[in-house]
C-alpha cells in the first residue's frame, strides 16, 4: 500500500471501523499474544478471532511468529503489532483531508521547526540507560507526560491551522458557487483548490467520468475566464 494513498486510508478507516479489531489491536500494543488468549481475553470465539487476525494481517497492521510453549505443546502461533503510522483526519464544514503516515522506526531526535529539541534530551537519557523495573515505571510517568503536554500542543496548533483553513475553504467555495453556473465546472475549480488529483485532462476524466474532450475544453474555458496560472494544470 502506497503512502497517503485514498486506498490505504480506505483499507485503515475499514479496518478500525470494527470494534473487535480495535481491541485486538489494544491487545496487541501491551505484549504478543496467541490466538486462544485473545479469544479468552476478548470472549469473542475463536473462529471469529482469527478472522479478524487474517484480515489485520492481511493490511500488514499485524504480523506473526511462531514460538515454543512453556508447557509440554507444540509452537504457538503468536501476533503482533506490524505497523507504526499515523492516522490524520480533519473534517470541516468546507474540507476534508484523511491521510496515513508512517512512523520510521529510526531513533530520531524530536524536534520542532525551529530545531529545538522537543523533549530534554537528558531526561531522555536517563530514561534509556536505565533498565530497573521500578525506576523505570516512575522516570516513564514524568516523560511520558512531557510527551503527552507536547502532543497536545501540537494537536491545538493543527486545530487552529484547520480553522484558518476552514475559513479560506469557505471563502472560496462561496465565490465558486455565486461566480460558476456550471456543476462540471465548478467541480474542476474544486478540485483545483483541494490539489488532491493530478490535475491533467486523463485524471480529470477518470474522476469525473467524463470524456477527456470535454475536460480539455472546460479546462481551457475556466483558465481563459477566471486567467488561471498554466502551472495549475
Amino acid at each position: 500500500m502506497s503512502n497517503n494513498s485514498s486506498d490505504e486510508v480506505a483499507d485503515v478507516l475499514n479496518i478500525l471501523g470494527n470494534e473487535t479489531r480495535r481491541r485486538i489491536l489494544h491487545l496487541l500494543s501491551e505484549e504478543p499474544r496467541y490466538f486462544i488468549q485473545i479469544s479468552k481475553d476478548l470472549g469473542i470465539s475463536q473462529q471469529a478471532i482469527l478472522k479478524h487476525l487474517e484480515l489485520l494481517e492481511k493490511f500488514g497492521l499485524i504480523g506473526s511468529y511462531r514460538a515454543k510453549s512453556d508447557l509440554a505443546a507444540p509452537a504457538r502461533k503468536y501476533y503482533h503489532l506490524n505497523k507504526s503510522l499515523y492516522l490524520s483526519v480533519g473534517i470541516t464544514n468546507d474540507n476534508v483531508k484523511m491521510e496515513i503516515r508512517d512512523i520510521d522506526h529510526n531513533k530520531i531526535k524530536a524536534k520542532n521547526s525551529q530545531g529545538e529539541l522537543m523533549i530534554d534530551e537528558e531526561m531522555e537519557q536517563q530514561f534509556e540507560d536505565n533498565n530497573d523495573l521500578n525506576n523505570l515505571l516512575n522516570s516513564s510517568n514524568v516523560l511520558l507526560k512531557k510527551i503527552d503536554d507536547k502532543l497536545n500542543d501540537i494537536e491545538q496548533d493543527k486545530i487552529s491551522l484547520l480553522r484558518m483553513k476552514q475559513n479560506v475553504m469557505k471563502k472560496i467555495h462561496d465565490s465558486i458557487r455565486s461566480n460558476v453556473d456550471d456543476v462540471l465546472d465548478r467541480a474542476v475549480l474544486y478540485s483545483i483548490v483541494t490539489s488532491d488529483l493530478n490535475l491533467d485532462v486523463e485524471s480529470l476524466s477518470e474522476h469525473f467520468n467524463v470524456r477527456e474532450k470535454e475536460i480539455a475544453i472546460r479546462l481551457l474555458s475556466l483558465k481563459k475566464r477566471l486567467n488561471l496560472p498554466l502551472e495549475w494544470f
